[in-house]
C-alpha cells in the first residue's frame, strides 16, 4: 500500500510539473517569454550642418570663483561629427508595462551636482516612482536650486557653500533630497537664483522609458514592452521636436523583441531655430 501511494503522489506531481510548463511556470518557457516580451530602441541624432560655435555666458556674479571657468551656452551641443546631445526622447504611451528586470535594477538616486558654477548634467530624466532627486553643491560657493513641476510642489533650494573641498562629504547643508510626486509630460526647467546663466532640465516620468542622447547623439531605451508604442522627441531650444514625418516630435513604432534601430535622424538647422 505504502508503494501504491507513493506512485501516486509521484504520478500526481509529473502531471502537475507537466501542466505548470505547458502554461509557462517552467524555468526554460519563463526565459524564453521574458526574452521575448522586451526589445531595445536605439538610434542616433545628428545636427546636418556646421557645429555652431557656442556662446561664451556673462559671469558677473561670484567672480572669483566663476570668473575663473570657460562658461558656455549648452542650449545646443553638437560634436565635431554632429552628434546631437541633450535630446530627451521618451515613451508618450500611457500606462505601459514595465520590465521587472529594470525595476530591481534602477539606482536609488539620480544626482545634479552644482560643479564649476553649472549644473551637471545639464539634461536628465527621472523614474520617481522608483527613484530619489540628490541635488548636491560642490563648489565653495553658496547655490540655489529652483525648478516648478506642472501640477507638483515647486522647490526653492539653498545649498551651503563646501567649506572644505577636500572632503565635501564632512560639510552640512550642501546637499538635498527631493521627491516628485507626479510624471512631467516635458521636461521641468530648473534655475539657480544666484548665477542667472546656471540651467538644467529634468524629466519625472512614471517609468524607466525615458532618456537623453549623449554627446555623440546616440540614445537606447532599454527593455521596452513588444508592441506598438508611441515615442516623444523634446529639445530645450524648441520643446517638441518637430519634423515633417515626426509632427510635434512624436512617433510611433512597433517594438520587436531584441535590439530596434531606428537609425541615424538627421535633423535640419532650421528645425532648432529658439522660438
Amino acid at each position: 500500500m505504502s508503494r501504491t501511494l507513493h506512485r501516486r503522489d509521484l504520478l500526481r506531481q509529473s502531471a502537475a510539473l507537466a501542466g505548470g510548463m505547458a502554461l509557462g511556470f517552467g524555468v526554460p518557457r519563463v526565459a524564453v517569454a521574458s526574452a521575448a516580451s522586451w526589445g531595445d530602441l536605439v538610434g542616433r541624432f545628428v545636427y546636418a550642418g556646421t557645429p555652431p560655435e557656442r556662446k561664451k555666458l556673462k559671469v558677473d556674479k561670484d567672480v572669483e570663483c566663476c570668473g575663473k571657468f570657460d562658461i558656455r551656452d549648452e542650449s545646443l551641443m553638437v560634436a565635431s561629427d554632429g552628434g546631437l546631445a541633450n535630446l530627451f526622447v521618451y515613451v508618450r504611451t500611457r500606462k505601459v508595462d514595465v520590465c521587472p528586470e529594470l525595476a530591481e535594477s534602477a539606482p536609488k538616486r539620480v544626482t545634479l551636482d552644482n560643479r564649476d558654477c553649472i549644473f551637471m548634467p545639464h539634461c536628465m530624466t527621472i523614474w520617481f516612482g522608483k527613484q530619489e532627486f540628490y541635488i548636491v553643491n560642490s563648489d565653495p560657493i553658496a547655490q540655489n536650486v529652483a525648478f516648478s513641476p506642472l501640477g507638483d510642489t515647486p522647490a526653492n533650494i539653498v545649498l551651503a557653500a563646501v567649506k572644505d573641498t577636500k572632503d565635501a562629504k564632512a560639510d552640512t547643508n550642501i546637499s538635498a533630497t527631493w521627491k516628485f510626486n507626479r510624471a512631467q509630460i516635458i521636461p521641468v526647467p530648473i534655475a539657480c537664483n544666484y548665477h542667472p546663466w546656471e540651467s538644467a532640465f529634468v524629466l519625472p516620468r512614471d517609468n524607466p522609458y525615458a532618456t537623453v542622447t549623449a554627446a555623440d547623439g546616440t540614445f537606447r531605451l532599454a527593455k521596452l514592452p513588444v508592441g506598438k508604442l508611441e515615442f516623444q522627441v523634446w529639445h530645450e531650444r524648441v520643446g517638441y521636436l518637430d519634423t515633417p514625418e515626426w509632427p510635434k516630435g512624436r512617433f510611433e513604432m512597433e517594438i520587436k523583441p531584441g535590439v530596434n534601430d531606428l537609425g541615424t535622424v538627421k535633423i535640419a538647422p532650421a528645425r532648432l531655430e529658439k522660438n
